[in-house]
C-alpha cells in the first residue's frame, strides 16, 4: 500500500527532529515572503543556532510520480530566498535528474540546496561517524549536504565530502575533509604546541604560507577549540583545521576548500567542532579474533593474509593487550614485508606501545623500500613526531647516513635530517644538514631539479627565522 501524503511528511519530520535535536522544528508553516509579500507554505521549518550561526532550513516534501527536474529546483530556490532561508532540502519519492542535482549543488546562490530520495533519508545527515583511538571515541554527524565516508580514507579515521560524489572527485575539486587524533603523551603538551608543530611543517614546504586563527567556536563542555586557516602561496584552495582538546586526546578535522567557498565550508567545519560528542568504549573481541585466526591459514594471497593479521592485532589493541597485538603486527610484516602502508602503521603502533626497538627496525625497513624517495623519509618524520619520539629518529638517520655512499641517498637523508632539526627548533644543525644535502645533490642531479628550489626556499626560511 502506497504511503499517504501526511504519513510521508510526518516520517520526514520525525527524522529531522532526531537530526537537529537543539533546534526549533515546525510542521506545515506559513511564512510571509520578503519579496512576494504573500504567504508561502513550508512543509518543515528548522530554526536555531548551530556552531555560532543562525540557521533557517526549509524542507519541502515532494510525493511525486516523476523525477524532480531543474525547473522545480529553480522554483524551490526562489521560495527559500523569499522566506529568508539559508539552506533548503527537497525530498522526493521518485529521484531527480542529473541536471537538477547539479543545479542544487553548483548554483551560485548564497543559500545551500540539496535533494534526496525518501528511501535514502537515513543515509543523509543522520549518518554519523564513530572514529576512535584506543578506548576514546568521538561521535560526529555529517554537515549539511555532505556524507561521512568510512570506506575511502587517506591516512585518517574518516573523510567527509559532498553527498553524491566520490572521495576521488571531491579531492580533484579540492573540497573535502578528514578526521585525525593526536594522543597527549607528554606533560604540558597542548593544543597550542600541536598547532605550532604543524605550522612548522607547513612552513618547511611553503615558506610563504600565512595563518589566521578563529576562536569563536564555543563548546558546551568547555573544551578548548580552535580553527587555524592556512593560506597557501599560489594555491587555489585553502586548508582550515579545527581542533578540540579533550582530556587525553586532541581531535582535529582538516578542511580543504576552494577560496570562494571558504565561508560556507568553514560553517560546516565549525558545526562538526561544536557537535562532536566524546565517549569511552569497551571491547571484547575474542570471538572475532578466534574466527579470523582460523580464516587466515586458508588465505593464499600474502597481502590479504598480512592485512588479516594486522586486523587481528588491531582487535587485540582495542582490548589493551599490546603483547598479542604486536605479535600479530609482526606476523603481518613477515607475510608481506614490502607492504608500505602496513609498515607505516606498525611503526606507529610500536612507538605508541613504547616498543621503540621494534619501531627502529621497521623504520629501517620502510626506508629501504625507497631510499631515494623523499616521501619515505617524510613519512618517518611524521610518524615519529606524532608519537613524540623525534630523538629516536635522529639516531636512525645517523645510522642510515653512515651506511650509505650513494650521493642521492645521502642527500635525501640529510635533506630530511634538516627538516627534522627544524621541527625541533634546532636551527644550526638544520642549516648544516641542508648545506650537506645541497652539495650531495649537486653531484648527481641537474641544476634545474625541483629539489634545489626547495633547498633555496628552506634556506630563505632559516635566514628569516634567524633574523627574527
Amino acid at each position: 500500500m502506497a504511503m499517504k501524503w501526511k504519513e510521508y511528511e510526518k516520517e520526514i519530520l520525525k527524522y529531522f527532529q532526531q537530526a537537529y535535536p537543539k533546534t526549533r522544528i515546525s510542521f506545515d508553516q506559513s511564512v510571509l515572503g520578503r519579496y512576494s509579500k504573500v504567504e508561502r507554505q513550508i512543509d518543515i521549518l528548522i530554526e536555531g543556532d548551530i556552531a555560532g550561526y543562525k540557521i533557517r532550513v526549509v524542507v519541502d516534501c515532494k510525493l511525486f510520480s516523476r523525477k524532480i527536474d531543474v525547473k522545480q529546483v529553480e522554483s524551490f530556490s526562489s521560495m527559500v530566498k523569499d522566506v529568508g532561508g539559508h539552506q533548503g532540502v527537497l525530498i522526493t519519492s521518485k529521484g531527480y535528474s542529473k541536471a537538477a542535482i547539479n543545479r542544487a549543488f553548483y548554483g551560485d546562490d548564497k543559500i545551500e540546496l540539496d535533494i534526496i530520495n525518501f528511501d535514502e533519508l537515513h543515509e543523509y545527515q543522520g549518518l554519523k561517524a564513530f572514529p576512535y583511538i584506543g578506548k576514546f571515541a568521538v561521535i560526529t554527524p555529517a554537515p549539511f549536504g555532505w556524507v561521512l565516508d568510512l570506506k575511502d580514507r587517506i591516512n585518517s579515521f574518516a573523510t567527509l565530502h559532498q553527498r553524491g560524489i566520490s572521495l576521488k572527485q571531491a579531492r580533484k575539486s579540492n573540497e573535502w575533509m578528514y578526521m585525525q587524533f593526536w594522543k597527549l603523551k607528554v606533560p604540558d603538551f597542548d593544543i597550542n604546541h600541536l598547532i605550532e608543530n604543524q605550522n612548522n611543517k607547513i612552513q618547511a614546504y611553503d615558506p610563504q604560507v600565512s595563518f589566521e586563527y578563529d576562536s569563536s567556536t564555543q563548546r558546551s563542555d568547555g573544551c578548548d577549540t580552535r580553527v587555524r586557516i592556512a593560506h597557501l602561496h599560489d594555491d587555489p584552495y585553502i586548508e582550515a583545521t579545527g581542533f578540540i582538546q579533550f582530556d587525553s586526546v586532541i581531535f582535529f578535522i582538516v578542511l580543504h576548500t576552494p577560496k570562494e567557498l571558504l565561508d560556507k565550508n568553514l560553517r560546516k567545519l565549525k558545526f562538526l567542532l561544536e557537535s562532536a560528542i566524546p565517549c569511552t568504549i569497551e571491547f571484547n573481541n575474542h570471538a572475532v579474533i578466534e574466527q579470523a585466526l582460523e580464516e587466515v591459514t586458508t588465505i593464499k594471497d600474502l597481502q590479504s593474509r598480512a592485512e588479516k593479521y594486522f586486523q587481528v592485532g588491531t582487535w587485540y589493541e582495542e582490548m589493551d593487550d599490546h603483547v598479542n597485538s604486536f605479535s600479530n603486527f609482526k606476523l603481518a610484516i613477515e607475510c608481506f614485508p614490502e607492504h608500505y602502508s602496513l609498515l607505516k602503521e606498525v611503526i606507529g603502533k610500536a612507538l605508541s606501545f613504547n616498543f621503540n626497538n621494534e619501531a627502529y627496525i621497521y623504520g629501517r625497513m620502510l626506508f629501504h623500500l625507497g631510499p631515494k624517495n623523499p616521501t619515505t623519509l617524510n613519512d618517518l618524520i611524521d610518524i615519529f613526531f606524532e608519537n613524540e619520539a623525534p630523538r629516536d629518529l635522529i639516531n636512525l638517520f645517523k645510522e642510515l647516513t653512515s651506511e650509505h655512499d650513494d650521493p642521492e641517498i645521502l642527500g635525501n637523508i640529510n635533506f630530511h635530517f634538516s627538516l627534522l632539526y627544524l621541527n625541533l627548533g634546532e636551527l644550526k644543525p638544520a642549516s648544516d644538514r641542508m648545506q650537506t644535502a645541497k652539495a650531495l645533490f649537486e653531484k648527481v642531479l641537474p641544476r634545474e631539479h625541483q629539489v634545489f628550489n626547495a633547498i633555496s626556499e628552506f634556506q630563505h626560511l632559516l635566514s628569516s627565522t634567524n633574523h627574527n
